[in-house]
């Protein structure tokens, strides 16, 4: 049984039904880890909602990326199966008759479809409301939908369908390698995101690495910047995470999820404050956090090109932020640790 084909409660597809438990899953995943945040720690409560949020999006991800393959392979397909259709009812067979030998003949992803087109048919079921159904089924592919709602208007004028049909096929043809030649160029424009993302990772990690040198993060020393401490009388050793400055705290608390601090040392302690601690606590959160933010961005940005959606760039992101997230975790997040 397909996973895009209806068949559950509801008639719901095994898809939906994956993506709903999945997003189930998920949310109690998240409720749970909120419970742990606020009883256990951080960074048990966070793990749990990160692993939450993941169980969410991934499995809706994988899928979505398998059903646009699924769909590709079926518009491949289709103006040889729509040839094979016109060349069946040229030499006088009924429309019955046509797609029978359709669904005698290997169409890959097409096979499926065309066996329940025959199936309908043989069941009494009305041309044109078959190949609606057909249509509803096909319905994230433009160049089918297009192709088939001709077929169907021919149909019911009273047109000459076998004319009908070889000519939708050559447009189909002809419109699948015009939107091929886009995607390729499409691509092109996908990998230029990619690099501008990795030179993003690089700046951050750089941009980390020189506040360290300069703001003496984990040490007593102060850094750089505490010869202007001493000549404007100002202390340069400000704590960030005491909760004096309101904007500060969720960084501060995303530092204690992903262990951006020493094991054990409190954020508002004294040993905080004469080491930096709150300062690097801010500053790896505020970066990491901007990392995340990015990627997710350029993920949405580059499915929305790629494939018309914003929803299929999670599978960009199944790539671009765990590149980060181990790009940081390595670099960043130990030092000072």
């Amino acid at each position: 049984m397909d996973l895009f084909e209806n068949d559950g409660p509801d008639n719901e597809s095994k898809r939906d039904q994956i993506i709903k438990y999945s997003a189930a899953a998920g949310a109690s995943l998240v409720m749970i880890g909120i419970l742990l945040y606020v009883v256990i720690g951080p960074q048990a409560g966070g793990a749990l909602i990160i692993l939450g949020v993941i169980s969410s999006v991934v499995p809706y991800g994988g899928l979505s990326f398998l059903e646009n393959r699924r769909i590709k392979e079926m518009e491949d397909q289709f103006p040889a199966f729509l040839n094979g259709l016109a060349e069946s009812k040229r030499g006088g067979m009924t429309l019955l008759d046509a797609f029978e030998s359709a669904h005698n003949t290997d169409y890959g992803r097409l096979n499926d479809e065309i066996e329940q087109v025959y199936n309908e048919l043989s069941w009494g079921i009305p041309f044109p409301e078959v190949m609606e159904r057909f249509s509803q089924r096909v319905s994230d592919s433009a160049v089918m939908q297009n192709s088939i709602s001709i077929i169907i208007q021919s149909f019911r004028s009273g047109g000459n369908i076998t004319h009908t049909v070889d000519a939708v096929a050559d447009e189909a043809a002809t419109l699948r390698n015009v939107v091929k030649q886009k995607n390729s160029q499409l691509k092109q424009q996908m990998m230029i995101m990619y690099v501008i993302y990795l030179l993003f990772i690089g700046i951050t990690l750089g941009l980390y690495m020189m506040l360290d040198q300069l703001m003496g993060f984990g040490t007593q020393g102060g850094g750089a910047f505490s010869n202007i401490g001493e000549l404007t009388g100002s202390s340069q050793n400000i704590n960030y995470c005491t909760g004096s400055i309101p904007a500060a705290q969720p960084f501060c608390q995303i530092s204690q999820v992903f262990g951006f601090i020493p094991e054990g040392v409190a954020l508002g302690s004294e040993e905080a404050i004469t080491n930096s601690y709150g300062k690097m606590a801010y500053y790896k959160s505020l970066l990491f956090t901007m990392l995340m933010i990015q990627g997710v961005s350029t993920s949405a940005v580059a499915g929305k090109i790629t494939s018309g959606k914003a929803a299929a760039g999670i599978k960009h992101a199944m790539i671009m932020i765990p590149l980060a997230f181990i790009a940081f975790m390595t670099i960043v997040a130990p030092i000072g640790v």
